[in-house]
């Protein structure tokens, strides 16, 4: 063979050979795109639920969102209970939730996810007490806060719907009283508690409820409306004429005199003042005054001041006589004029005029 055949045939050798190789390698890749659907690797999306509840504005809802897994990807048992919950198996998410509190009864997440998961079944009862369980096990303020006004009104919603659980009265109340020891300044609470006592005709804790009620600005007028439905006065007769009670005048206020168990009291009319009480300094000098102490945060202009209320036998006024009045502990010293407040607790319970000029108060019975 002469030099010239010897050449074109190694050309065309080459040739084929190049063409040869792009063929298996475009083959190659047609065959992995084929058996993966895309060259970008595949995700699998899982949303989170925002539950729905009795309230129509939920106050602490769920977090909202989306996560991706790779595909493969082994979910978190927190994560596989959110799954569940999105897919709308509660019962396969209470039963992991369980199981992961057998392992670790302090697992925050299981258990704030367990409350919500049972108030969405209507498990009301399971659901509060998982509640209380998450705010005792919480360490984070702001998260303990939120849950405390969750619970809060949860209780609230439940009780305000007979229907849902008109039968579990009794309850509803053990519920709100050992709330209220973990928030003492929730006048919602207290107005609750207020309610729902003077339905059961226990004026006192009614009438102590309610004064704590009418310490806190967001409630004090619907309090006062409490107070004014208490009858523990002495008098019968509900058509009382007018009375007129003679002021002492003290600069540009009055002095109204009072009688305290028989004690002759002086008191400063303040119409501001939603408790009526008595100075720290009276109280040091008839301490046996004092009955059924209970504590409360008294809001003053200076700031907030830890005191008590406390049950008098009979506080009298004219001839007029409330029996177990509960007065309040105020953070007064060394007063000589006077030796406490009324307020609109007593009040609240006339119509009143306060006439300046004559230097009268007069009072008619709602």
């Amino acid at each position: 063979m002469n030099t010239k055949n010897t050449i074109l045939i190694s050309a065309i050798t080459f040739v084929l050979g190049f063409y040869l190789s792009e063929y298996r390698h475009a083959q190659q890749v047609d065959s992995l795109q084929s058996n993966t659907g895309s060259s970008k690797p595949e995700t699998q999306t899982i949303d989170t639920v925002d539950f729905p509840s009795i309230h129509t504005e939920p106050v602490l809802q769920m977090e909202s969102g989306q996560k991706q897994f790779a595909p493969g990807t082994a979910l978190s048992p927190i994560e596989r209970a959110n799954q569940l919950i999105a897919n709308g198996a509660y019962g396969e998410a209470v039963n992991l939730l369980n199981q992961l509190l057998e392992e670790n009864a302090r697992n925050t997440e299981a258990l704030w996810l367990l409350a919500r998961v049972y108030e969405q079944q209507g498990q009301h009862k399971e659901s509060v007490g998982i509640w209380f369980r998450y705010i005792n096990t919480e360490v984070d303020a702001q998260k303990i806060e939120n849950a405390l006004d969750y619970l809060a009104k949860y209780l609230i919603r439940l009780t305000d719907n007979p229907s849902i659980f008109g039968e579990s009265y009794e309850w509803l109340m053990t519920q709100l009283n050992d709330l209220i020891k973990l928030t003492p300044d929730n006048g919602e609470l207290h107005l609750q508690l207020a309610k729902m006592n003077l339905k059961k005709e226990d004026n006192e804790q009614a009438q102590y409820h309610a004064l704590m009620a009418a310490n806190q600005p967001e409630t004090r007028t619907r309090a006062e409306g409490i107070l004014a439905k208490l009858d523990g006065d002495s008098v019968d007769d509900e058509n009382l004429p007018e009375i007129t009670v003679p002021l002492i005048r003290f600069g540009s206020q009055f002095i109204v005199p009072v009688k305290i168990e028989g004690e002759s009291v002086k008191l400063l009319l303040d119409t501001g003042a939603s408790l009526s009480g008595l100075t720290s300094s009276f109280i040091n000098r008839h301490y046996s005054m004092v009955k059924s102490p209970k504590p409360i945060q008294l809001n003053t202009a200076s700031g907030s001041v830890e005191s008590y209320l406390f049950v008098v036998d009979t506080f009298t006024i004219d001839n007029i006589t409330f029996n177990k009045h509960m007065l309040a502990r105020l953070p007064m010293e060394n007063m000589d004029q006077f030796d406490g407040l009324l307020g609109v607790d007593i009040l609240g319970r006339f119509d009143f005029v306060i006439d300046q000029n004559k230097a009268v108060l007069r009072l008619r019975k709602r």
